[in-house]
């Protein structure tokens, strides 16, 4: 699992460098193109799958509300998270089953000179909630009897977040309809997670910059990078 989002992570980057540099390049060697104002009413809607998201069947439809700016909104079922491991290190985080839900939404400003959006160049920020039930005793803790006096009882493990993050990236058409994107960004996620009279095992094992605790809450913040690849349907 780790070499493989390693493998995945460097291909990303890889191709969402040359796509950059690709697309100034060529607002570069045509400084005078015609700049395309029209909506694109036969392109102007796509249905997307992304494949590549891991842990989680994810779905969204982007719609153009003007020549160069459009929305996008997703929806997803999240299936795979991460806890810490034994250490911090990103090596070592742990995959646990989960059952939640994700969205997302986004507004994208297209910049090319000579394709009409939604395809070419875009930016723009990207707003996202998650929310997550982990699988009972995520925490690995012994078994107990609950008659002992030494019984603790420990929740289970509910998980809010918020993102908050800019995303660059290029959409491109493939024959008629079928349509292919790359991009990557980089922001922020804040989680709140919630397990009852878990308080030293939420700081072990949430990922995250600990900003407030208590005995069955934990609030943290880490940064958020992400690639993006998806084949749609435009229409």
């Amino acid at each position: 699992m780790r070499t493989r989002i390693t493998s995945w992570t460097k291909a990303g980057l890889l191709a969402l460098f040359f796509l950059g540099a690709g697309a100034v390049q060529a607002q570069q060697q045509d400084p005078d193109a015609t700049d395309i104002r029209e909506m694109d009413k036969d392109h102007d809607r796509i249905i997307k799958i992304h494949p590549l998201q891991l842990g989680e069947v994810y779905v969204s439809m982007e719609k153009l509300r003007t020549e160069r700016i459009s929305n996008e909104y997703g929806i997803g079922y999240i299936y795979k998270s991460y806890l810490k491991g034994e250490t911090d290190d990103w090596q070592d985080f742990e995959a646990k089953n989960v059952k939640g839900v994700g969205i997302h939404m986004s507004q994208r400003h297209y910049t090319s000179k000579t394709k009409s959006a939604p395809f070419g160049f875009f930016h723009g920020p990207v707003f996202g909630y998650r929310f997550l039930v982990f699988e009972k005793n995520v925490f690995d803790l012994p078994e107990q009897d609950p008659s002992s006096p030494n019984f603790r009882y420990v929740g289970r493990l509910y998980q809010n977040s918020l993102d908050l993050s800019y995303r660059i990236g290029g959409q491109f058409l493939l024959g008629n309809h079928f349509t292919l994107e790359v991009a990557g960004s980089l922001g922020g996620r804040v989680k709140y997670a919630k397990a009852t009279t878990a308080e030293e095992l939420l700081p072990e094992h949430i990922i995250g910059y600990e900003l407030i605790k208590d005995e069955s809450s934990y609030l943290a913040a880490t940064p958020l990078a992400q690639l993006k690849f998806s084949i749609g349907y435009a229409f």
